[in-house]
């Protein structure tokens, strides 16, 4: 069974008219709320932007006035390593001398004594001669084995041993030489006793753990 209208075709061209003016109104709203939240999100993606980009332009003048300080000290820094340079190349690099002849007398067994020491030095090496007396030779050869331990010395040679007397009793006379080792640079050497000292703090501390 079929409708059949009996409206006007006026009327119903006026109906449709309006369903066709409703439609593109619906369309509009959509497409108008659409267009709305597109521009919403381009301004809050272009204040976050703007944002973005004076915390680096913030952060980048922050960071070249840091380079700024960091370049004084560059400076500064550059200009103490030459002043240790210099100091350095003016002291030298001389053994610790006092450390040397402790380590010396440290090393020394007893069964050997001394009658003569020579020490000559420049520059960055030196010379080192030793005599003195053994009552065996086995006391020379123990000499030489404790001297041999020592870091300041280096190419230790025996140049003669020779039995002789002593105080009346039989002795063994020796010479050795030997090369001195460069000392530590002139700063460095100051800064070691503060080194040890913190060696020796954390020794304590784990002792106490």
């Amino acid at each position: 069974m079929e409708y059949v209208s009996l409206l006007p075709p006026e009327i119903r061209a006026q109906r449709l008219q309006k369903k066709r003016q409703a439609v593109f109104i619906r369309i509009a709203i959509i497409v108008f709320i659409l267009v709305l939240i597109i521009y919403a999100f381009l301004l809050v993606s272009s204040i976050l932007t703007r944002s973005n980009l004076n915390s680096l332009r913030e952060e980048r003048e922050m960071i070249e006035s840091q380079a700024a300080a960091l370049t004084e000290y560059e400076v500064l820094f550059n200009e103490m390593n030459a002043a240790e340079a210099r100091l350095n190349s003016a002291m030298g690099t001389v053994p610790v001398w006092s450390n040397f002849l402790l380590d010396l007398g440290l090393t020394l067994p007893t069964g050997a004594w001394l009658s003569d020491l020579t020490v000559n030095y420049s520059g960055d090496s030196g010379s080192f001669n030793l005599r003195g007396w053994s009552y065996t030779h086995s006391g020379v050869a123990e000499m030489l084995d404790k001297i041999e331990t020592m870091d300041q010395l280096n190419d230790i040679r025996l140049r003669t041993s020779s039995e002789t007397t002593f105080d009346g009793r039989d002795a063994v006379q020796f010479v050795v030489d030997a090369q001195l080792r460069s000392g530590p640079p002139y700063v460095g050497d100051a800064e070691e006793p503060q080194q040890e000292e913190d060696v020796q703090e954390n020794d304590e501390g784990e002792g106490d753990d």
